[in-house]
């Protein structure tokens, strides 16, 4: 579990984050997301994005739950709004989220750009790719990608951007998905670092970017 040392260790306030953890889900990821985006503490220094497959309307009540359960602030973001540490964002289901860096090397900052879906279904089929291509482009080895339960492909690609850009890159097991389609499918393409159980994912992100982690094996 996270400790109070861990989030004292971890503490910062809500400006730029240096890191960016993106999830990805699909069937299943609800609750899943339930699980484990409470275990992170309040003062956990890095964006969490989610980009959970839902239809129109229905992330608003994800949202809804979330921020009943979990330490930090949860919310769907506005288009341009700057992207803050110690935030819960979740991508909107009629859009794709994606990540702009908007400062420079002495400021950094970042915006999140929403994407209407429109009625282009190859934009909806890629929203988890669009999310952690991003993040990958945008922070590179200080990137998390994890995909969570779920059916499909989308998020195989991102996780390989973030695979390959140095970020660490962690799936679901099969054991505690509801589905594992989605997360086996970076398994599968070799784009995974680490295949985990739900209840120790906060815990490994954590120990990541509190710099405590062991070194991720390619």
């Amino acid at each position: 579990m996270l400790t109070s040392e861990t989030s004292s260790d971890l503490k910062q306030g809500p400006h730029a984050p240096v890191w960016a953890v993106v999830f990805g889900a699909n069937t299943g990821g609800p609750q899943a997301l339930a699980q484990v985006l409470p275990q992170f503490p309040a003062s956990f220094p890095a964006a969490i994005i989610v980009a959970q497959q839902m239809r129109p309307g229905f992330t608003r009540v994800l949202v809804d739950h979330l921020q009943q359960l979990c330490k930090l602030p949860v919310f769907e973001p506005e288009d341009g709004q700057a992207l803050l540490a110690s935030r819960i964002i979740i991508a909107p289901a009629d859009t794709r989220l994606t990540i702009a860096n908007v400062g420079d090397s002495a400021v950094p900052a970042y915006s999140v750009i929403l994407e209407d879906l429109g009625d282009n279904p190859d934009l909806a089929r890629t929203r988890v790719d669009a999310t952690m291509t991003s993040a990958a482009r945008v922070f590179g080895p200080a990137s998390i990608g994890v995909l969570l339960t779920g059916l499909g492909i989308d998020g195989r690609e991102g996780m390989r951007a973030i695979f390959n850009a140095g970020g660490v890159a962690m799936a679901q097991d099969q054991d505690t998905s509801v589905v594992h389609s989605l997360p086996g499918s970076a398994i599968d393409a070799g784009v995974v670092h680490e295949i985990l159980p739900l209840w120790s994912i906060a815990d490994r992100v954590a120990a990541i970017i509190g710099g405590q982690a062991d070194a991720i094996a390619a």
